[in-house]
């Protein structure tokens, strides 16, 4: 198998299979498991970062940048809200929602790359926006709730890789400075915390700790395979196999954890995967 591929597929899978990971940390609070997300991330990224010099370069010239420091800041609030809608999503049990806002995602960069960097869309995936816009609207007005923390996820997900096309900063040394820009707001915010809500961690078990300590492993180690796979594969192949990760998500919450899919959300799904394929084989086509 192609290496570009392989790392992809790997970082993909590993994306894919993220609610059988938070599950385990169903008995904790979704606010403490992210804390811990965003803390233990700091030394995984910093030894990522020192021992690559192209990274240490990199992440030197953006902290000397106001303007880098001050998008990258933005970002940070958008992956922090992304990072903990998906824990919570896992906590209640709506998994399948979540994986709708991951399958809407390459649709919406899509049309943020549109209105922000005013690339071309072709008629194909115009008609892909369409169906996937539809479908989207139709799960939305069709369902018993409104699905807000799948469209969160989905919108917050996709305006992250957006924003992050205008910053020069590579994605692991852009990561390791936004959770260091993160660590004081985690700082106040584990100080309330711990004074209105008793802590999980070396207070339930050695198996929480080490769960919540691997967190931050968990959250890097994809994006690492993911950022050095797509350096040997086209964009269109990367975009494609994608779509492996929500379909990974959707398949864990309706198989595994049993999550109801009724009537109409199918109905919706369908418009959203029609939208998918017509995408897919737009990128295809436009490759070749």
């Amino acid at each position: 198998m192609n290496k570009g591929i392989l790392l992809v597929l790997t970082g993909y899978m590993m994306w894919g299979s993220f609610p059988l990971y938070w599950a385990l940390l169903n008995h904790v609070n979704p606010s403490e498991v992210l804390v811990h997300r965003i803390l233990w991330s700091v030394p995984v990224l910093f030894l990522l970062v020192y021992f690559k010099p192209s990274w240490q370069k990199n992440f030197k010239s953006a902290i000397s940048s106001k303007k880098e420091l001050f998008f990258l800041f933005l970002t940070a609030i958008l992956i922090t809200l992304n990072w903990g809608g998906y824990i919570l999503a896992v906590n209640i049990g709506r998994v399948v929602e979540a994986s709708m806002g991951y399958f809407l995602s390459p649709v919406i960069s899509m049309m943020g790359g549109y209105i922000f960097f005013h690339e071309r869309i072709s008629k194909l995936k115009q008609w892909a926006v369409f169906f996937a816009t539809i479908g989207a609207l139709y799960y939305v007005f069709s369902g018993d709730s409104f699905p807000w923390l799948g469209l969160l996820i989905g919108f917050t997900f996709s305006f992250y890789g957006v924003a992050r096309k205008a910053i020069a900063t590579s994605a692991v040394p852009g990561l390791y400075i936004e959770t260091l820009l993160l660590l004081p707001f985690i700082f106040i915010f584990s100080l309330w915390f711990y004074a209105n809500y008793d802590l999980a961690i070396f207070n339930v078990n050695l198996s929480t700790d080490i769960l919540l300590i691997l967190a931050g492993f968990v959250t890097v180690v994809p994006l690492a395979l993911f950022t050095a796979g797509t350096k040997l594969l086209p964009m269109t192949t990367v975009g494609i196999l994608f779509l492996i990760t929500p379909t990974l998500q959707f398949l864990v919450g309706y198989v595994l954890y049993d999550e109801p899919v009724n009537f109409n959300q199918l109905l919706g799904f369908i418009g959203v995967w029609t939208g998918l394929i017509l995408y897919s084989y737009a990128l295809i086509r436009d490759k070749y």
